[in-house]
């Protein structure tokens, strides 16, 4: 098999393995918005950055997957009460907002004194929400299914001190995470899903 197809057979079976924790949820409006992921939007063709981490086609689904694994890990280890289904559901879906917002554009390179053409990803500059990051997925996916407030606040945080530098959001921060640590937890499961369990390609 070539590198492509072994991609395309890992994507595959990432695929099949989100959808089946989605569907487990039960959660109100699940089979909607999983409609939505396969037939309306690029989430399982989409990176899940342009430059860095799984900069790479299939990229996305497969760091969620591994914030999953990561999210579970720690709550378990710490012994902090969080549901399967709120695992999954911030876990799976934190980063919905990426849906239909990474393209490729064409850029121009010189290789031995020889100018080429490549494809390199890009974001959208112009998302049909104007919201911040974090907000742009909580809104997507509650026009889909409800969220706890939990989910909310995890899914809200999950950047950490990345997520916005006024003093009212640090504040606010230190505040969820203290009350509520699953919103610390999962800022650590996403971190080290990015630098640790994750690679970039160069181009």
């Amino acid at each position: 098999m070539t590198t492509d197809q072994i991609r395309a057979e890992v994507n595959r079976a990432q695929k099949e393995e989100f959808i089946a924790l989605l569907r487990s949820t039960e959660r109100d409006g699940i089979e909607n918005l999983i409609n939505y992921l396969e037939n309306k939007s690029d989430f399982f063709e989409a990176p899940a950055a342009s430059k860095f981490h799984n900069n790479f086609e299939g990229g996305l689904c497969e760091h969620s997957l591994n914030v999953y694994k990561n999210f579970k890990n720690l709550i378990e280890m710490k012994q902090i009460e969080l549901d399967e289904e709120s695992i999954v559901i911030t876990s799976l879906l934190h980063d919905l907002c990426k849906c239909n917002y990474y393209i490729k554009e064409e850029r121009n390179r010189k290789v031995d004194g020889v100018w080429e053409t490549y494809l390199q990803w890009t974001t959208n500059k112009s998302p049909a929400l104007p919201l911040p990051h974090a907000s742009r997925s909580i809104k997507m996916i509650k026009s889909y299914i409800p969220l706890k407030f939990t989910e909310e606040l995890i899914i809200f945080y999950h950047m950490g001190p990345f997520g916005g530098e006024d003093y009212e959001y640090r504040n606010m921060m230190q505040l969820a995470f203290e009350k509520y640590p699953a919103t610390l937890l999962f800022y650590l499961a996403d971190t080290m899903s990015s630098y640790i369990d994750e690679k970039t390609l160069e181009d």
